[in-house]
């Protein structure tokens, strides 16, 4: 027999896992920022590694844009977290992103599965509180 106890369980559980859904599709939505910035890093090094770029703008923060006049054979600076840059020839640097887009991508599919075990949960859930809902209006009403 399924007492109040056990239904008040069930709808704390359903809301635990809204909210942990909703940060999972917000973690999912930063990764898929991330995803984005690589994949226009890795192309504009692929561009400039080919001598194909003359004239760009770089971001120096706050956006706020510079122009700049890239070399072919020269370095850059890429960021490796927690506040450290590292220089690197553009090759290095276009197998860097690729390995860091690997990572982000093997990060995404986990949050994927993830989120779509949460929201089968979650619809198991609903449809049982609402099987409940409908046997308990059953039994309630008269001549039955």
């Amino acid at each position: 027999m399924i007492t109040r106890e056990d239904i008040e369980r069930l709808v704390e559980e359903r809301n635990s896992l809204a909210a942990l859904l909703d940060v999972v599709r917000q973690n999912l939505a930063l990764v898929a920022q991330s995803l984005n910035e690589l994949r226009s890093a890795k192309d504009m090094l692929t561009l400039l590694s080919k001598g194909l770029v003359q004239d760009t703008y770089a971001g120096v923060g706050g956006g706020v844009f510079i122009r700049a006049s890239p070399t072919q054979g020269e370095k850059v600076l890429v960021s490796v977290g927690a506040n450290f840059v590292i220089e690197m020839d553009v090759s290095y640097a276009i197998n860097y992103i690729d390995e860091r887009i690997k990572e982000f991508e093997e990060l995404k599919s986990k949050l994927d599965t993830q989120s779509a075990d949460i929201a089968k949960r979650i619809t198991d859930i609903d449809n049982f509180l609402l099987y409940i809902s409908t046997a308990i209006r059953q039994q309630q009403q008269p001549g039955q």
